[in-house]
């Protein structure tokens, strides 16, 4: 082998390339009751999209198990854990509906059980069918459809709907005796009681120890009488001493407009959206105006919203926005976007007369309540303005920093991506009021401001900061950095001038009888 001469020595090393650090990948957490029968227990991570295992897992009629296919209805792509609870005791919620009167023609009756999407039981009717017939063939119906939470059992005339699970969220499946066709003869079909009468929720103390120092954007919560357990938890979270934690809980309250109001009332934290539908009472109906499990609803916005904040997420078909075609696809930009009017495709389009007065609407959203409900045409459902309960600050001023859910997830995004990128920009850096050394980690206020005015601009091009000349002078004008070489701390202060939402939009046209000027 000959000799190799190798001068000059040269030894040239790579390091990876100076690179911004997106936001960490959306992750939601479903809270509920599984069946007895269910093998799961305590926190269940990564839930698949397969039915069969949430059938093994939680029980196929369980609560649980409406919750996750609501959320999988939309959402295939972002990552669910669900945090299991057993019944406390066996005090279940039941409901009545009764048929009066023999049929004297055939034809169908029609009943609804929670959800309109996923219940709906036609039962065929016969000329000389009495009401003992017809009750049982419906409640056959109802206990042959292997996921409906509720078991069925009829006796002279009076179907009887017992909820699978114990507690109050069997109070909050809706009943419907469809009144339209009613075969001849059939002289009354009713729902004589809702489902009332479910008593005893699982014990809520410590209930989150599972998820310490897991981070979950979206938490999807059915006790609408506790919602001040996720609601102390998330708010103790907004401002975690070195790590990002923040989330928000979901929740859909189906009750009177008076009781939505007094309940509101109770709350002012930007960590909760409550989802407000107006409770129906009348002989055909008992149950939210909309005709969904109100956990449903609150799963099926979680879907929506962690998917639209999924990098890469087709969400085309939640995006009406005709001039925005990078909108169709998730990730950080899409914080700032505006929820209303996403289409809810997987729910019933309300009963012309059911749900809230234009006037009530307000009130609500005011009081921090969030809307969904029919489009203008009445042949969809969409969803409102979709807010927190927080409406005034520690003074008792009234406030709307945090008033509007997109202020929230902006707000958020920001201070995360601030925080992943301060972290990786100065992981080990030394500290100095002096020049820095080139070929050094070193950092100094100089260094340190355009770091962030660098942050700033790529939160601009995101659509989650305000962007431009103007903007960027705002921000640098407002930027303070101090530092304190002894203890080897930074402070940074400034102001983050989000992009908003546009809700409203005042012209004024003057009439005129020529064209010429």
């Amino acid at each position: 082998m000959p000799t190799t001469i190798r001068e000059p020595e040269v030894t040239i090393a790579l390091t990876s390339a100076a690179q911004a650090i997106l936001n960490v990948p959306q992750r939601v957490l479903i809270i509920g009751q599984k069946q007895a029968a269910g093998s799961a227990s305590g926190l269940v991570q990564n839930i698949s999209n397969s039915q069969v295992d949430w059938t093994n897992l939680f029980g196929a009629r369980s609560m649980l198990w409406q919750m996750i296919a609501n959320f999988k209805k939309y959402n295939n792509a972002t990552q669910v854990d669900v945090l299991t609870l057993s019944d406390n005791g066996t005090t279940k919620a039941v409901g009545t509906i009764t048929v009066v009167g023999t049929a004297t023609a055939a034809g169908v009756v029609k009943v609804i059980v929670g959800s309109a999407y996923d219940y709906t039981f036609q039962v065929p009717v016969a000329v000389n069918d009495t009401p003992t017939t017809i009750a049982a063939n419906i409640a056959a119906a109802i206990n042959a459809d292997v996921n409906v939470p509720v078991v069925a059992t009829s006796s002279l005339g009076v179907l009887s709907l017992t909820a699978v699970n114990a507690g109050t969220v069997g109070n909050q499946i809706a009943l419907y005796a469809e009144q339209t066709n009613i075969p001849a003869g059939i002289s009354s079909f009713t729902v004589t009681s809702g489902m009332t009468g479910g008593a005893v929720d699982p014990s809520f103390t410590n209930i989150f120890a599972p998820i310490v120092d897991l981070r979950y954007q979206t938490f999807v919560w059915p006790y609408t009488a506790a919602i001040a357990t996720p609601q102390v938890y998330l708010d103790s979270l907004w401002s975690a001493q070195n790590n990002i934690l923040d989330g928000v809980c979901v929740v859909c309250v189906q009750d009177t407009y008076a009781n939505l109001l007094s309940l509101l009332g109770t709350f002012n934290s930007n960590s909760v959206n409550i989802i407000c539908d107006e409770k129906e009472t009348r002989a055909e109906k008992v149950g939210g105006s909309i005709l969904e499990f109100p956990f449903g609803i609150s799963a099926q916005f979680a879907a929506i919203r962690s998917l639209r904040r999924t990098d890469g997420a087709s969400i085309g078909q939640f995006v009406i926005a005709n001039n925005g075609a990078l909108d169709a696809f998730g990730g950080m930009p899409l914080a700032s976007l505006p929820y209303f009017n996403t289409p809810m495709p997987k729910l019933p389009v309300q009963v012309p007369g059911d749900g809230f007065f234009a006037t009530e609407q307000a009130a609500l959203l005011a009081a921090g309540g969030s809307i969904i409900g029919n489009n203008i045409a009445n042949n969809g459902v969409i969803l409102g303005p979709q807010v927190t309960t927080y409406k005034t600050d520690a003074a008792s001023n009234p406030d709307i920093t945090w008033h509007f859910l997109n202020y929230v997830d902006t707000a958020s995004a920001c201070r995360e991506y601030f925080f992943n990128n301060l972290k990786a920009r100065f992981a080990q850096s030394r500290l100095t009021q002096g020049a820095v050394i080139p070929g050094r980690s070193m950092a100094n206020d100089v260094t340190i401001e355009a770091y962030c005015m660098r942050l700033f601009k790529d939160l601009g091009k995101m659509a989650l900061l305000q962007s431009g000349a103007a903007a960027e002078k705002y921000f640098s004008d407002n930027l303070s950095v101090t530092l304190n070489l002894a203890t080897g701390t930074v402070t940074i202060t400034g102001q983050f001038p989000i992009v908003t939402q546009l809700r409203v939009i005042n012209a004024t046209f003057q009439m005129s009888f020529s064209v010429e000027e």
